[in-house]
């Protein structure tokens, strides 16, 4: 026979049976590879498997003929996109995925993936767009070989069963055998986010001891869309397939049993009970059930508990906002897509691979073709996300906004998330078609106690503790907590478990409807009252602890929220107590970096100073010295010691006598006199000595800040390493930071270069619940600047000096005014080191770094 010029060109795949064709990275996914080769063997087709340099042509030309003669298409895919090769726009993986598309497909994608690169994260969002594939997830090598064994073996049984007769096809014996499967809902999106979810209530379903799984969540999470596609994923398991009941219509328990009765084909009649008929007709035929929407008839669980006893192939899987709470049940909180926080600058990619961006992104282009997530909205659309509460149908119907608004203006017009949205898809359920809608149909399902609960909870922002709660609600602690549970089984109030026990939240859609409602009732002042006075008793009775200070800053990080609106209360009601609130609270806003926020509230609060009496005068006017220090109003801070000399033989507390000695300390560099500051701080320390107060360690400090700016360096390493020891005492992350930073620069000043740099390190090891504070990073920097510089490295000194000013920038803070005169002679020294081109970029370079990239400059890296 004589061979063709085109045969010749061809490249043939080692033998002519049905071919299976496996698309994947290759180091990556190297075992999943060979088991798919062996699945692929043992069922007499054969694998296609494209390896770099098994044979002598180019790779493109290689695998596209392989793809070219093969008649399955099976696609893996993990974490990496793959190697993009010379013009190709895309990588070969998904280059061979879009050539793939005139012959059946398997998709099966891996996870966990946490790294998993954002060009496979939009590929695999666009494989299941298109609608006309399916994938299925997996963990192991040895699951996804089971996998393909079972589904190539049903791909060939259809496909052998498309090509028989259409008589025989449709023979009675044939439909008999899953009455239940075409009930399942074909969806008209993807389902973005919840490739885990699928796998872990699956899992759960495939268990023996889980038989009856619910699915909870507030309104508008996916929890219908997630059991389809566990349904979906489970359908081939059961001979009758997988049956869905839709029940939102339903408001009679009563009438629950006669609608499943109907999904499944049992015969009823008068003489016969509902519950029966299904039993009977279910019998041990194993059959996975799918309730839709229980909430609003939760009374038929005793039935549904009877008939799992009866039929013992039954599973049960239920989507509702409130738990059946049945012995056998097994609950499965659907949580929302929440943005996690994000680094100072995130890229692009790192926002679209979030899978609430994706969701956006995705549902936008479904009415803006043209829509891409870019550079200029991606941080819009991101914080249009986290302020939705990552939830779905909240995201989708903003996402829906996007024919009309960009992400920036959609984001500024989230004052009233219940009606910024606008309607939803005609096709959504009517309680859906609105974010109001959706919400109003949760709270309606409670009865009025709860729903009074529910309002008067509203006044809270941040969450809440049950001591909150009970305090606030004015009801006993018993009522309290009956009333919490009832709300957190209606999936309005989450419950997170803390170390210091349970925490209660509310997604801020509800908590707008229920301040609607708070709002128009009669109690609403007393409500107001009772949580400032709750918040307000909360920072005083706890005033600076002498030890764990670590943990009492924690706690009043986690109530920020609600301490900033018992500050609005007393600005407007009764400003008495805030004079020794802001007392407290100034070392936690230094900590934060809240101190413009704090600022604001002490000039507002100056203005009405004459109300107050001379204790709560000197209270704040030293939290006004302390702080203007900080942010560099200098003239605010030398009024403020004025006003505190004043005040001097009227205050009879030795407490507030040291402390104003301390903030004169700090106040005098300003006038140049740091002989004075050092007097004034040895003074405050001596008295808080004798008082047994922890803010002994910070006039420790200052004092031996003091003497590094007089050259006493031997008496400030003294005294800087006292303040280590106390911090370490009192688990106070600032302290120890700060001292450490100091102590470095003392090492610079004797050579002792390496231990400088082991001091800087451990500077900014903060824990991992904790972020080094801004003031003390900025000491850390300059630190590090002059290690730079004693090492001849007067770029990355430069580019310290450049970060450390950045940052106080970005904070509203200025240099500490005992380290300004050293770090101003620093800088020259810098700018003497390096050309002017060279000193100028490297400082506007490091004054573009953030918080973290600032972190790595300082210990050690690039930045």
């Amino acid at each position: 026979m004589t061979v063709t010029e085109q045969e010749k060109a061809a490249i043939w795949t080692p033998d002519q049976r049905l071919r299976v064709f496996v698309s994947s990275t290759l180091a990556e996914l190297a075992e999943e590879r060979a088991v798919v080769a062996r699945a692929i063997s043992a069922l007499r087709l054969t694998p296609v498997l494209f390896e770099l340099g098994a044979r002598p042509h180019p790779p493109r030309e290689l695998y596209r003929a392989y793809l070219a003669q093969s008649d399955v298409f099976i696609g893996l895919y993990w974490q990496r996109y793959g190697w993009i090769g010379p013009d190709m726009d895309v990588s070969g993986l998904e280059d061979e995925f879009r050539l793939s598309s005139s012959i059946p497909r398997l998709l099966y994608v891996k996870g966990p993936a946490p790294e998993r690169e954002p060009r496979l994260t939009a590929m695999i969002a666009e494989l299941q767009s298109e609608g006309t594939d399916s994938y299925r997830p997996f963990r192991t090598p040895r699951e996804l070989a089971r996998l393909v064994r079972d589904d190539l073996a049903l791909l060939l049984s259809e496909r052998f069963t498309a090509a028989a007769p259409a008589a025989a096809r449709s023979s009675p014996s044939r439909t008999g055998d899953r009455p239940g499967s075409r009930s399942l809902p074909v969806t008209s999106t993807s389902l973005i986010g919840r490739e885990q979810d699928i796998v872990d209530v699956a899992t759960l379903l495939r268990s023996p001891e889980a038989r009856l799984v619910t699915l909870t969540g507030p309104g508008g999470v996916g929890k219908t869309r997630l059991a389809i596609a566990v349904a979906h994923e489970l359908d081939d398991r059961y001979p009758r397939g997988a049956v869905f009941v839709p029940l939102a219509s339903v408001v009679d328990p009563a009438l629950v049993l006669p609608r499943i009765a109907a999904a499944v084909g049992a015969a009823t009649d008068g003489a016969r009970q509902p519950l029966d008929a299904v039993a009977e007709h279910l019998a041990e035929a194993p059959t996975l059930l799918v309730l839709d929407n229980l909430e609003q008839v939760v009374g038929v669980a005793p039935d549904l508990d009877h008939l799992l006893a009866r039929c013992a192939g039954l599973t049960i899987l239920v989507t509702s906002r409130t738990a059946l709470r049945l012995r056998a049940e097994r609950e499965y909180p659907v949580g929302a897509l929440t943005v996690p926080a994000l680094p100072d600058r995130p890229d692009t990619d790192r926002l679209a691979a979030l899978p609430a961006v994706r969701l956006f992104v995705d549902r936008a282009q479904a009415v803006r073709h043209d829509f891409a997530l870019t550079p200029d909205n991606a941080m819009a659309v991101a914080e249009i996300c986290r302020r939705l509460d990552g939830l779905p149908l909240a995201i989708e119907l903003a996402a829906a906004r996007s024919r009309l608004l960009a992400p920036g203006a959609l984001l500024a017009r989230l004052g009233s998330r219940l009606d910024a949205l606008g309607p939803g898809p005609v096709d959504l359920p009517e309680r859906q078609r609105t974010l109001r809608a959706t919400v109003e149909w949760s709270v309606g399902l409670l009865a009025d106690p709860e729903q009074s609960m529910l309002a008067t909870l509203s006044v809270f922002v941040g969450g809440w503790t049950v001591e909150a709660a009970t305090h606030v609600c004015g009801l006993p602690e018993d009522q309290t907590l009956d009333l919490l549970d009832a709300l957190a089984r209606h999936s309005l109030v989450p419950i997170a478990v803390t170390d210091a026990g349970p925490r209660f939240g509310m997604l801020e859609a509800v908590r707008e409807l229920a301040a609607e409602r708070l709002s128009a009732r009669g109690d609403l002042a007393d409500v107001q009252r009772r949580h400032a006075g709750y918040f307000g008793g909360l920072v005083e009775n706890a005033d600076w602890p002498a030890q764990r200070q670590g943990e009492w800053a924690e706690r009043l990080r986690t109530e920020e929220e609600n301490l900033r609106v018992a500050i609005r209360w007393f600005l407007t009601h009764d400003i008495a107590p805030l004079p020794h609130l802001f007392r407290i609270l100034w070392l936690f806003w230094q900590m934060r970096g809240r101190m413009p926020e704090a600022r604001a509230w002490i000039g507002e609060l100056r203005s009405r100073a004459d109300a107050l009496d001379d204790r709560a005068r000197a209270e704040l006017l030293f939290t006004s010295a302390v702080t203007a220090v900080e942010v560099g109003d200098d003239d605010s801070a030398l009024a403020a010691v004025d006003g505190l000399r004043r005040l001097q033989g009227r205050i009879d507390d030795p407490y507030l006598e040291s402390a104003a000695q301390l903030a004169l300390s700090w106040i005098l560099p300003l006038v140049d006199d740091v002989d004075g500051a050092l007097r004034t701080a040895s003074t405050a320390l001596d008295g808080f000595r004798r008082q047994h107060e922890p803010f002994q360690a910070f006039a420790a400090l200052t004092v031996g800040m003091a003497e590094m700016a007089l050259g006493r360096d031997e008496a400030a390493r003294a005294h800087l390493t006292e303040v280590d020891e106390l911090g370490g005492q009192f688990d106070n992350d600032w302290l120890r930071s700060t001292a450490r930073t100091q102590l470095a620069a003392l090492a610079v000043g004797s050579g002792r270069l390496d231990e400088a740099r082991d001091l800087l390190v451990r500077s900014v090891d903060a824990r991992e619940d904790t972020e080094v504070s801004t003031l003390s990073l900025t000491f850390a920097l300059v630190a590090a600047a002059r290690l730079a510089l004693a090492r001849a490295d007067a770029r990355r000194a430069a580019t310290a000096l450049g970060a450390a000013d950045g940052l106080r920038r970005q904070a509203g803070l200025r240099a500490w005014p005992s380290t300004r005169r050293s770090e101003a002679e620093l800088i020259s020294r810098v700018r003497q080191a390096s050309a002017a081109e060279d000193y100028a970029e490297a400082f506007s370079a490091g004054g573009e770094l953030g918080h973290r990239e600032a972190v790595a400059l300082v210990r050690g890296g690039q930045g």
